[in-house]
């Protein structure tokens, strides 16, 4: 089951948030999704995902990872692998089933955050990378 405390389901319309944290639970009964192994070796734990209305086209996963922060912190290039890693393990798998169900995905953001930092708002003092992926291919491929 997915802890309450540090997944954060939301969405424009409650429908949709209902969908996504269904999803998530049963995507963490075939694989923990709020963990994954990425090829940084740092830990990652899902802190937030979302549909981003209005248009609900965009599955945005944003993921602690405290590894990025200090001075010898994950870098950009070790953890845009990381991201990739989490948009084809978890974000194409989310974003098949939300298709499945009639919600049109186009896109998969992936977000890595030294600490909790909710959607939309900013914090200029924490360590944070973002990637943005096309999946009309079934595949993410980078912006």
């Amino acid at each position: 089951m997915v802890d309450p405390r540090i997944t954060r389901i939301s969405a424009g319309v409650l429908g949709t948030g209902l969908l996504l944290a269904t999803l998530l639970r049963a995507a963490n009964s075939q694989q923990d999704v709020t963990e994954i192994s990425v090829p940084s070796g740092q830990p990652l734990t899902l802190y937030e995902s979302r549909i981003v209305a209005p248009e609900n086209k965009i599955l945005y996963l944003g993921f602690l990872a405290e590894a990025l922060g200090g001075e010898y912190g994950v870098t950009f290039d070790r953890a845009s692998l990381d991201m990739d890693k989490v948009c084809e393990e978890i974000g194409i798998p989310m974003a098949g089933k939300l298709i499945g169900d009639g919600t049109r995905i186009d896109e998969i953001v992936v977000r890595l955050m030294e600490r909790p930092i909710d959607y939309g708002a900013v914090d200029e003092t924490a360590a944070q990378f973002l990637n943005a992926y096309d999946i009309s291919g079934g595949t993410c491929e980078w912006f």
